[in-house]
């Protein structure tokens, strides 16, 4: 039985496929800050920049998966059980608020203004709670499956495949901590506008799910449980933005 992602891909291939994908994706996010002033504003106008983002992204990816072995394999999208996929993603639901928890406490302590912390993340959450109630469910499934087919699914595959190891079980573990880190750490670098404490939010959130994918060998996990986090968390912003504390209910970004 062959393993989740690329197992006969070339490590520059490799490096070569990641480093572009990356590109592209700061490049849309960030490169739209130019064109913000000119931009047209509103609720409509944010999500049909997230549609438009993301079908990009995924044609990006899959422009580069389709003479891969398997497309499937490659993006770690394997046949598993509905209850597993389920339980795991409930896992890195909980895993990924306990530890931001962990993370607001530690900013507190370290003499974090809390007041000063929720203004400036009051603006994007009053956006976010403009979102209709109905459209939530359909955003956060769409964002949940491309940006989990991005990172946990194509880039996590690339940097494995790119990473020298050797043949023990030490050496795979040493490399797939390391993919997973290093692409934890790409996935909050395109979440800066967060600041700096929902910079480290995001990244401890891409590590939590890529370890969760790389362990199941599966990425319906962290599909899941990105789904759970988006919907989770727009659903208290929407009933509690006046009181919500930064950080807390929104997880990381969609």
């Amino acid at each position: 039985m062959r393993p989740p992602f690329p197992w006969s891909l070339p490590p520059q291939t490799a490096r070569r496929q990641a480093a572009a994908v990356l590109i592209l994706f700061y490049v849309l996010v960030y490169g739209t800050v130019v064109l913000v002033p000119y931009a047209p504003r509103g609720i409509a106008a944010s999500l049909l920049s997230i549609l438009l983002l993301g079908i990009l992204m995924l044609l990006a990816v899959t422009i580069c998966v389709r003479r891969d072995v398997s497309w499937r394999g490659s993006l770690a999208l394997v046949r598993q059980r509905v209850g597993s996929a389920v339980g795991w993603s409930l896992f890195g639901f909980a895993a990924t608020y306990a530890l931001n928890v962990c993370l607001i406490t530690v900013y507190l302590l370290s003499g974090g203004g809390l007041e000063a912390h929720a203004a400036s993340r009051m603006p994007w959450l009053q956006h976010l709670a403009e979102i209709p109630a109905g459209a939530i469910l359909p955003l956060t499934v769409f964002v949940g499956v491309w940006e989990e087919a991005v990172f946990r699914g194509f880039l996590l595959g690339r940097v494995r495949a790119a990473l020298p190891t050797g043949d023990t079980p030490r050496a795979i573990l040493v490399r797939d901590a390391v993919a997973v880190g290093l692409c934890g750490v790409c996935f909050g670098a395109g979440h800066g506008y967060q600041g700096a404490l929902g910079l480290v939010q995001t990244t401890t959130a891409g590590i939590v799910l890529g370890a969760v994918t790389v362990w199941r060998g599966s990425l319906w996990p962290a599909i899941g449980a990105h789904l759970a986090i988006d919907t989770f968390g727009l659903l208290v912003i929407k009933a509690l933005t006046r009181t919500l504390s930064g950080g807390i209910g929104g997880g990381f970004r969609l």
